[in-house]
């Protein structure tokens, strides 16, 4: 789960409530309402009132995250170490990647009332002001992305492999080499996201100049959020689901290689991020 690479409120609110709850600790999460307001602000440069508005709402969201969501994350945590208690499968590699995607599909359904609201409230300079700040991300995200193949993708293999040792701890060379000698036969979607990113800025951009009604506003941001199969490129849909598909074949493999150490880091983590959601449970 990344941040801040979709529709402001949806990633904003996302972010905090999911890393909160499951990365960065119970404070982040018991402490994300005004983190979410500054980055809202940052997307839209709100007046007074509206920062006030956005942290309402928010926490009415996080309220309902905390009730309906939380228990979830709590359960899927505990199947996740029961999974790392005996080798790692392809289908456990799916089903992380599956749940993820469930957690963020329904915390942007709840989200949607609210983004609409946002958004039809925007006054012009506001709306310009999105627009600026979602172009300069897209091109800095272009920038990054410079460089010929090789670079590129020896770019994506740090990456990942700063990824995977989030949770496993460092990586020894052979299985470094490991993710590199993989990620150099991986679909390279980079190019195919950038473009996927303009047409969604594109999408929101005139649906906001449009002035719909809420909901055709919230029509509009589902279609936009959660079901994007209805305008995104039929090659980028099928490169996605193939680069997925090749890592979780990758982490299978990895995932055979780790030490006893390295497991038990999998799953100290994995225990941390749970206690933190019991914890949150608890003070409900």
């Amino acid at each position: 789960m990344k941040t801040r690479k979709i529709l402001a409120l949806a990633a904003v609110a996302a972010t905090a409530l999911a890393l909160g709850a499951c990365t960065v600790g119970r404070f982040a999460y018991n402490n994300a309402s005004p983190v979410v307001t500054y980055m809202v602000d940052d997307y839209f440069d709100l007046s007074g009132n509206q920062e006030g508005w956005v942290r309402t709402r928010f926490e009415r969201l996080q309220d309902w995250h905390r009730t309906h969501e939380l228990p979830a994350y709590q359960a899927d945590l505990r199947d996740a170490v029961a999974r790392t208690e005996r080798p790692l499968t392809l289908e456990d590699a799916r089903w992380v990647n599956k749940t993820l995607r469930a957690y963020y599909k329904r915390m942007v359904d709840q989200a949607l009332p609210d983004m609409a609201d946002l958004l039809m409230q925007l006054e012009a300079d506001q709306a310009q002001h999105f627009e600026q700040r979602f172009a300069k991300e897209s091109a800095k995200i272009e920038k990054e992305n410079k460089g010929d193949a090789a670079e590129r993708e020896k770019k994506r293999a740090e990456k990942l492999i700063d990824q995977v040792e989030t949770y496993t701890g460092r990586l020894d060379d052979h299985q470094r080499d490991l993710v590199r000698g993989r990620v150099h036969f991986m679909t390279d979607v980079s190019q195919m996201r950038l473009a996927d990113r303009q047409r969604r800025q594109h999408i929101v951009a005139e649906l906001v100049r449009s002035k719909p009604s809420k909901p055709e506003m919230v029509a509009g941001l589902r279609k936009v959020l959660i079901d994007t199969d209805s305008w995104r490129s039929p090659e980028y849909t099928k490169a996605i689901a193939k680069r997925d598909e090749e890592v979780a074949e990758m982490m299978v493999q990895l995932a055979a290689t780790w030490s006893p150490d390295q497991r038990e880091h999998v799953q100290k983590k994995l225990r941390g991020y749970l206690n933190d959601v019991s914890a949150l449970i608890a003070t409900r």
